[in-house]
C-alpha cells in the first residue's frame, strides 16, 4: 500500500514497514493485535449469529500484513460465549497480501509483540497463553524495514503463535483486485478489508466495492477501517452500491 502523508508515524504495534518497491513508491503495512477500530468481541458474535444457518463461511482477509488482524478474528471467535453455536465453519481464515517479505513473516509462525499487543491480550482473552508462547527463546523475527519508536523497540518480543492460531489461516500472496474475482459467494462471505483501501486513489476505491457489489449476494459482510475513510467518504459509497452499515465499519451486503 503506498505511502501518503498523514501516515508517516512510527507504530506501537506489532509491525510498521515502509520500503522501496520496484516501482520507485515507498510502501508500507500496519500492524497490530485488537486493533482499536473494531469492536472485536461484538463482531464475533455478530458473525456467529450472523452465519448461524450456514455450513461453511468463506472467512477472506486482503492486506494481511503479520497476521495480526487474522489472528484477533480468530482469538475473537474462540473468546466469544457465543462460541458454542459453531465457529469451525469460519476457518481457516484465507489471508492474502502482495508484500513477499510480510507473507514470510506471517508464515514463519512466529509474531513480533510490543507492550501494547500483549497487554490488549490480556484484556481481550480468558487466558492469553492459550494462543501465543510468551516464555523466553532465542528467536528474532526480522521484518526488512521494520521501522519503531525507540520506546517501542525495547518492549517487542519475538512469540510463537500456538497451533489454534497458525491451522486456522492461510497467508498467501495475491492482488485484492484479483482474489476477489475469485470469490464463489452463497451469501456467507466475511471479507475483511481493512485499512487498505484508504490507500487508493478514490476511484480505485469505488472499483473495488463495485467489485464487491458485484461478487457479494446479500446478507454477506464487509469489514473497513478507519483509515479507508480519512480521505474518502466510504460509507456514502458503500450505501450507492448495495451495502448497508451494520455498526461503525462493518457493513452488510443488501
Amino acid at each position: 500500500m503506498k505511502i501518503n502523508s498523514i501516515n508517516n508515524n512510527l507504530s506501537f504495534g506489532s509491525t510498521n514497514r515502509r520500503y522501496i518497491a520496484k516501482d520507485g513508491e515507498e510502501y508500507g503495512c500496519n500492524s497490530w493485535l485488537f486493533r482499536e477500530d473494531m469492536d472485536w468481541d461484538r463482531l464475533a458474535k455478530f458473525q456467529i449469529n450472523h452465519f448461524k444457518d450456514k455450513e461453511k463461511v468463506n472467512t477472506i482477509m486482503f492486506a494481511a500484513s503479520d497476521g495480526s488482524e487474522a489472528y484477533t478474528d480468530i482469538i475473537s471467535l474462540h473468546e466469544s460465549p457465543q462460541k458454542n453455536k459453531g465457529i469451525k465453519k469460519f476457518f481457516p481464515i484465507q489471508a492474502y497480501d502482495i508484500d513477499e517479505e510480510i507473507l514470510k513473516a506471517a508464515n514463519s509462525g512466529y509474531i513480533n509483540t510490543s507492550l501494547d499487543d500483549r497487554v490488549m491480550l490480556q484484556i481481550n482473552t480468558f487466558d492469553y497463553n492459550k494462543y501465543f508462547d510468551f516464555s523466553k527463546n532465542d528467536k528474532k523475527l526480522n521484518i526488512p524495514n521494520d521501522y519503531r519508536h525507540p520506546y517501542d523497540a525495547k518492549t517487542v518480543e519475538t512469540s510463537k503463535a500456538k497451533s489454534v492460531l497458525t491451522k486456522n489461516v492461510k497467508f498467501n500472496q495475491g492482488d485484492m483486485f484479483k482474489k476477489i474475482l475469485e470469490i464463489n459467494d452463497n451469501s456467507n462471505t466475511m471479507l475483511f478489508c481493512r485499512n487498505i483501501l484508504g490507500y487508493f486513489e478514490d476511484n480505485k476505491i469505488e472499483e473495488f466495492i463495485k467489485l464487491a457489489q458485484q461478487k457479494l449476494k446479500p446478507e454477506s459482510l464487509f469489514a473497513i477501517g478507519n483509515h479507508d475513510s480519512v480521505l474518502f467518504n466510504i460509507k456514502e459509497c458503500m450505501e450507492e452500491h448495495g451495502f448497508k452499515e451494520v455498526f461503525k465499519n462493518l457493513f452488510k451486503r443488501v
